[in-house]
């Protein structure tokens, strides 16, 4: 009798497991936190995931505070025009353009390391 129980207890928590992991409604194509289109948005997380930042399309951002400094794992620039991101404040260190509806993994250099950003590309007037 003591297996028995110890069988069905086992069977319980198992199936319970079952239910926490399965999968979400949302698609795997569409980010869990929204970007209206005209906005850019950078997320905490990768593939567009976790806690986003959604900011105007064609404001420039010298610092983006404390809150977001340093911790941008992907982007989504869902704006009209091109978007360049720095890894320093005040439009410096190493950058990277991002492209008019380009969703882009933040990686290596980039990843948790973006501190600014400038609307019209990479050395934009």
């Amino acid at each position: 009798m003591g297996l028995t129980f110890k069988t069905s207890v086992v069977g319980a928590v198992l199936a319970s497991t079952a239910v926490l992991a399965a999968p979400g409604t949302a698609s795997a194509d569409e980010p869990v936190t929204r970007c209206e289109e005209g906005q850019i948005c950078l997320y905490d997380g990768h593939n567009l995931t976790g806690s986003n930042l959604q900011l105007q399309y064609r404001v420039d951002i010298p610092n983006l505070g404390w809150a977001w400094n340093d911790r941008a794992s992907s982007v989504w620039n869902r704006g009209e025009g091109f978007v360049c991101i720095y890894t320093d404040a005040d439009y410096r260190g190493y950058h990277y353009t991002i492209m008019p509806g380009e969703k882009q993994e933040l990686l290596f250099l980039y990843d948790n390391a973006v501190s600014s950003l400038e609307y019209g590309g990479c050395g934009a007037p």
